[in-house]
This record gives structure tokens, C-alpha cells and sequence, in this order.
């Protein structure tokens, strides 16, 4: 791909991923995606959709730190597994720099029964931004009133906007 150039990945039948690499700088800091496993096929097609527009930014140069994680439906606290565990870790980050209302109804965290604490449940695609370690955006995010969706997301990486959203509530 040529630097100073828009830069179109592979196109669906509906919307071509286009990157906008001319006259902007890499983003900063680190990009996190999570997706739930054991998804409908809908939401799988998403979560593809979203893989391949991570894809096309890392190809184009405009995201240097991206990963891709799986995370679980639910996770319990205390966890049964490492996955688990990692999971409840970012609710409780997400919790701390966002506050618990910018999360719902996107996640959603309970008492539980029996010898579980509680139980948090997880979105199908969550997008995680981190400059120098500090969580700087969240997708999805609820702030004033307004849904900070991931196609929100996707399309300010892809169009150079900004995607700081994450204030303390």
C-alpha cells in the first residue's frame, strides 16, 4: 500500500473498509479488541467486520499496537479460569476510569449465588484504546446521553477523527 493514498481493503457486497492515510499520523498508544465467543452468525459477521477493518488500519500503518482477544459470554469472580479472571480485570479497569454507568447496558455486572461473588456480563465486541497504559477509549460507551457504538470506532480510526471518549463519571 502507498503512503499518501486512501487505502481500500477487501470490499463486502454493501461497504468497502477505505483508510484514510494521507495527511494523518499513526494513532497512539494501543488498541485492544475483544470478542465473545459462541456469537449468532449476525453478530460473528460483525465481529469479522471489525477484525477486518483492524486489519486494514495495521496494514495501512495507522494502528502499530493491535490485538485481538476472545474473551467469554460471563465471567465469575472468583474465576474458573484464566480467561475468566483476565475478563473481570478489564470490567473492574473499565469500571475505575469510566465509572459503572458509562458501561450499561453494554456490560453488566451482578451479585451471583452459591460460591460465586458475582458475575459480569460481556459485550459480543468491545474496542479497548490505551495511551502509555491509561484506558483513553471505550467502545461501547454511554456518555451525556449518547452511544459510543463500535462502528463509531471504527469509523473515526478509519477517518483520522479522534476516538478519546473515556471520562470519569
Amino acid at each position: 500500500m502507498i503512503r499518501g493514498l486512501d487505502g481500500q481493503g477487501r470490499e463486502s457486497d454493501d461497504d468497502p473498509i477505505v483508510v484514510q492515510i494521507a495527511d494523518r499520523e499513526a494513532v497512539d498508544g494501543s488498541v485492544a479488541v475483544y470478542l465473545r465467543t459462541g456469537v449468532s452468525s449476525a453478530v460473528r459477521n460483525r465481529q469479522v467486520r471489525v477484525r477486518e477493518t483492524v486489519d486494514r488500519l495495521v496494514e495501512a500503518g495507522v494502528l502499530e499496537d493491535a490485538e485481538v482477544v476472545g474473551w467469554p459470554e460471563r465471567a465469575r469472580e472468583p474465576a474458573d479460569t484464566d480467561t475468566e479472571a483476565a475478563a473481570v480485570a478489564l470490567y473492574d479497569e473499565f469500571v475505575d476510569a469510566a465509572g459503572v454507568r458509562a458501561l450499561e447496558p453494554f456490560f453488566e455486572a451482578r451479585p451471583a449465588t452459591g460460591a460465586d461473588d458475582r458475575i459480569v456480563d460481556l459485550p459480543a465486541i468491545c474496542i479497548a484504546h490505551r495511551e502509555d497504559g491509561v484506558l483513553s477509549a471505550l467502545y461501547p460507551y454511554w456518555s451525556d446521553g449518547d452511544h459510543h457504538s463500535i462502528e463509531d470506532c471504527m469509523q473515526a480510526l478509519c477517518n483520522g477523527d479522534p476516538i478519546g471518549n473515556v471520562r470519569k463519571s
